[in-house]
């Protein structure tokens, strides 16, 4: 159930009622609810009970990605398991993979920066490679290539970042003092539709990576 979408004690009756009834074919009946954090106060207090005392055939699933708005109520009858946030490189070999089988070229870079944009989620990644297949799709025309090649220079385009270059002259304009000269390359990359906190995201990773270099860590 799309908690999101059916949120009132009725929809949370309909389960209740139906877990009094053993599953016909398999060992357990699974409920799962996903964005529970949706539901309302109601709708939760309705649940309470059975979550209290669960018959033995039924097993529930909770999803959320805001655990902090689940009733501490409910949170202490359940098992919580906090996933993991997967590493970009991890999740760019992944679109690497399956840019593959959908034979789509894309850069390596490309890829990285799908992967940062989708801060450790495969369906967030997934959908933002999606654009930007279909990006570049609308670059290259329905011409006879029978692929699309998704660009580094389209991703950022995309998402609004600043491209590595930029960043770094930025960076060290301000490591040399020049104010005046960091308010208008800053002013130049917003003129050209970047966001100015992608910018700022990408001048605290190159700081963050000049750090590592210093420190000599991997």
């Amino acid at each position: 159930m799309d908690a999101a979408s059916h949120t009132g004690v009725d929809d949370v009756r309909e389960i209740i009622e139906a877990v009094r009834y053993a599953a016909v074919s398999a060992r357990y009946k699974i409920y799962i609810i996903d964005e529970v954090h949706m539901l309302s106060k109601n709708a939760f207090n309705a649940l309470l009970k059975t979550l209290e005392e669960p018959p033995a055939h039924v097993k529930f699933l909770f999803a959320t990605t805001e655990v902090n708005k689940v009733p501490v109520t409910v949170l202490s009858r359940c098992q919580r398991f906090d996933l993991k946030r997967i590493s970009a490189d991890k999740l760019a070999a992944h679109f690497g993979e399956i840019c593959l089988k959908e034979a789509v070229t894309a850069e390596p870079e490309a890829l990285m920066l799908v992967a940062q944009a989708a801060e450790g989620s495969v369906r967030d990644g997934l959908s933002i490679l999606d654009q930007a297949i279909a990006h570049a799709d609308m670059a290259a025309g329905e011409g006879p290539a029978g692929g699309a090649q998704v660009s580094a220079a389209q991703v950022r385009e995309m998402l609004g970042l600043s491209d590595r270059a930029a960043v770094r002259r930025i960076l060290g304009l301000m490591l040399d003092g020049d104010a005046q000269s960091v308010l208008g390359e800053t002013r130049e990359q917003y003129v050209l539709g970047v966001e100015p906190l992608a910018t700022l995201a990408g001048l605290l990773r190159e700081v963050h990576l000049l750090t590592l270099a210093k420190l000599g860590a991997p």
